[in-house]
């Protein structure tokens, strides 16, 4: 018999199992926090392969300072990784997202990282956001310069990457760290959204898009998909501020130390929406 790995902390999601959930459509959207006294709530929007769990971190650090927050799973992703289609495209992610805000019913603030920044440009096309926060986003196909990505096979759906790319990757682990625990989560992803982001299928109009928004680039990310100097071309396209978190590898809200990026927004909405009330004790969290 296997002896089971050790879980490392960062990569320990069972917090998301605890807040309260929430079906709208194909999607599930979790919530974490009170309502604040001022400013408006934070909606996080996981990228391929991932759901609503890689933000459970983030959901208690933001919780802890007095901000409600949501993070969904889009379709076919985290706990509605069954729903998964060969056909899904990343339009069909931006139009459930749209959903999900209406659901919500009051102006938030769209946190979209990797491939999930693409559905949160175009469902801030649709819907009033306040503000936006990319996290080592996709490029819009209509980026000047932006740069390709082989395709992988079109149809069916795409397994998640194995251990050793998960580590270098996704979290920036030394090899033989233990991910067993971060890969049960991974769900396969339809090949037509990889696609449409590699291909760089989706376009964005940034005039249609109204609010203040900030890219936060990972220091450590992968330059075959993220290119020197691609979030910050996409910044400039969109208007948007950039900042670099020169330690983080591409999924920095579960990176090792991950609340350098927690912080890093923190600041950025205090900036927008003025300073929280401090860090409250975890007990203090509204929790199912």
């Amino acid at each position: 018999m296997s002896t089971p790995q050790t879980i490392l902390p960062q990569l320990d999601f069972s917090a998301i199992d605890r807040y309260d959930a929430t079906d709208v459509g194909p999607c599930r959207l979790y919530r974490a926090g009170t309502t604040p006294a001022a400013g408006p709530p934070l909606l996080f929007v996981p990228g391929a392969y991932h759901g609503a769990w890689c933000y459970s971190h983030y959901l208690g650090y933001f919780a802890q300072h007095g901000l409600e927050s949501f993070a969904i799973d889009l379709p076919g992703h985290g706990a509605r990784h069954a729903g998964m289609r060969p056909d899904l495209g990343i339009a069909d992610l931006a139009e459930s997202l749209v959903a999900g805000c209406r659901h919500i019913a009051r102006r938030v603030i769209l946190v979209g990282h990797s491939m999930g920044a693409l559905p949160v440009l175009l469902a801030a096309s649709e819907i009033d956001a306040a503000a936006i926060i990319l996290l080592a986003p996709s490029p819009p196909g209509n980026l000047p310069g932006a740069q390709m990505v082989p395709p992988v096979p079109a149809g069916g759906l795409r397994p998640p990457p194995g251990a050793a790319e998960v580590r270098s990757r996704f979290a920036g682990l030394a090899p033989q760290a233990p991910v067993d625990a971060l890969c049960a989560r991974l769900n396969a992803e339809s090949a037509r959204i990889l696609n449409e982001r590699y291909q760089l299928s989706v376009h964005v109009d940034p005039e249609r898009i109204a609010c203040p928004g900030v890219c936060f680039e990972a220091g450590q990310d992968d330059a075959d998909r993220h290119p020197p100097g691609q979030d910050e071309a996409i910044a400039r396209f969109l208007g948007f501020e950039h900042h670099v978190l020169a330690h983080q590898p591409h999924c920095m809200m579960y990176a090792e130390h991950w609340q350098e990026s927690a912080s890093a927004l923190l600041d950025w909405h205090g900036s927008l929406f003025g300073q929280t009330a401090g860090p409250m004790s975890f007990d203090q969290e509204t929790r199912k």
